[in-house]
């Protein structure tokens, strides 16, 4: 499978010219198997949007998985064309997290006076399907599924490919032993495994209940999992180009298959 990112930056999207290396787009991972047509698309940040410039053309199914339902991971989901456009089918998978109600959800996203198109008036509007913990099928791939640690509650997705799996697990601090090893026997031996690493060190010792990791903990969990390759995921809005490099720098002495995920990298697993 090709993985794509459109969208690497954690909480807010914040641009300038010290960050247009990495980008500045929130969260969006665009995942296709070019041998099965299958394709899925892992958060619906303001990275979708950019995203929408891939998809047309090629109208048909097309499958959004949220992590969950925090803003930096779904305030880009308005402006996905497919929800416009004809001849597409789009679809939501949405994570059960026990804390929103998915018959009220989904249209006050679009509803005024935040947005000026209302949900019931969505040419395409989307199907929606629940994803609890366990494995299902999603946009042509076989996932599995697992809870991470976050405010509100989070989900990791494990996508299952003929030559390797990717592990997106984003927006997870380290630090409730039960959950932190369950999602190393989640991850374990996956070919790639994309995780949240806001913060350095330092910084997690003052955000310890925030819901993010830190590079260090993330290089560690490489290593413990038996990741072929990690890429660290969810920068601190604002962290600059040169910042996220020292990063990568010094994550590598921890565990040396390791990358900061960019905006418009894509790798084969």
């Amino acid at each position: 499978m090709v993985v794509t990112f459109h969208g690497v930056r954690g909480s807010v999207p914040w641009s300038s010219p010290g960050t247009s290396a990495y980008g500045a787009n929130t969260p969006c991972v665009e995942l296709r198997d070019p041998d099965t047509g299958a394709h899925l698309i892992l958060d619906a940040g303001t990275g979708i949007v950019g995203l929408t410039a891939d998809l047309l053309g090629r109208p048909g199914p097309v499958s959004v998985a949220l992590s969950h339902y925090h803003w930096d991971h779904t305030q880009g989901l308005p402006f996905f064309e497919p929800l416009y456009a004809p001849g597409w089918q789009p679809a939501l998978y949405v994570p059960s997290l026990g804390l929103v109600d998915h018959t009220t959800w989904l249209p006050q996203h679009f509803a005024a006076p935040h947005f000026p198109v209302a949900y019931e008036d969505l040419p395409n509007p989307p199907t929606l399907h629940m994803v609890d913990v366990g494995r299902q099928t999603i946009g042509g791939f076989a996932v599995s599924t697992a809870r991470l640690s976050h405010p509100g509650g989070s989900m990791a997705y494990r996508v299952h490919g003929a030559t390797g799996d990717v592990v997106y697990a984003t927006d997870h601090g380290f630090g409730d032993a039960l959950v932190d090893e369950a999602l190393c026997a989640f991850s374990l031996n996956a070919a790639a495994v994309i995780i949240d690493a806001h913060f350095t060190p330092d910084e997690f010792v003052h955000h310890r209940h925030w819901g993010h990791s830190s590079w260090r903990q993330v290089a560690d969990f490489g290593s413990a999992c038996g990741a072929g390759h990690v890429w660290l995921f969810h920068h601190k809005p604002g962290r600059t180009d040169d910042e996220l490099t020292d990063i990568v720098t010094a994550a590598r002495r921890v565990f040396p298959a390791l990358s900061a995920a960019r905006e418009g990298c894509s790798f084969t697993v």
